[in-house]
């Protein structure tokens, strides 16, 4: 059985760079929600940048229609059913619960990262919005992030250590599932 593989996790804490390790290692396909959302930004003249703008976004696409936001995301992923897939950036239960409607036959899986506020501080301080961080954090968007995707995740992974190990243990959840 194919496996869609989801990562969730706070601001800083790993989601995409871990998710493209994690593809690359499974030899798959990925993408993440806040590829598509820069994407579509940067077509409607927008800073692809600019982090309140790709949650304001976001959230609209979930409250308008959160089925189509996921066939959306997918599609710009070259999401095909019955392959292996990545994709990073799930802040709603609901959107995870969405992807496993839309992405069935495969078997869909939620993999959280969690690392500490100085952790992810540090991480996000490369960032072009570093500055950005204490209120992107509080986004409505953010929300579910705390409690509700922890709670329904498959696993979850300690992000707080060194790079190799977090993939490591991703892929180590990974092939049980397989």
């Amino acid at each position: 059985m194919s496996l869609l593989l989801c990562f969730s996790g706070q601001i800083g804490s790993g989601k995409s760079s871990v998710s493209k390790a994690v593809a690359a290692a499974l030899g798959c396909r990925r993408t993440g929600f806040g590829d598509y959302l820069r994407s579509e930004i940067a077509r409607l003249g927008g800073d692809p940048n600019d982090r309140k703008a790709l949650q304001d976004l976001g959230q609209k696409r979930v409250e308008d229609d959160s089925a189509a936001f996921c066939r959306d995301v997918l599609a710009a992923g070259g999401f095909q059913a019955g392959e292996d897939f990545v994709i990073d950036g799930i802040r709603h239960v609901a959107i995870f619960e969405r992807l496993a409607a839309v992405g069935n036959p495969s078997d869909v899986r939620l993999l959280y990262l969690v690392a500490s506020e100085t952790t992810r501080n540090v991480r996000v301080q490369s960032r072009d919005d570093a500055q950005d961080f204490v209120r992107a954090s509080t986004h409505h968007v953010e929300t579910e992030l705390q409690d509700a995707l922890p709670q329904r995740a498959d696993a979850v992974i300690d992000a707080n250590q060194p790079f190799d190990r977090v993939v490591a243990d991703c892929l180590d959840l990974v092939r049980g599932w397989q």
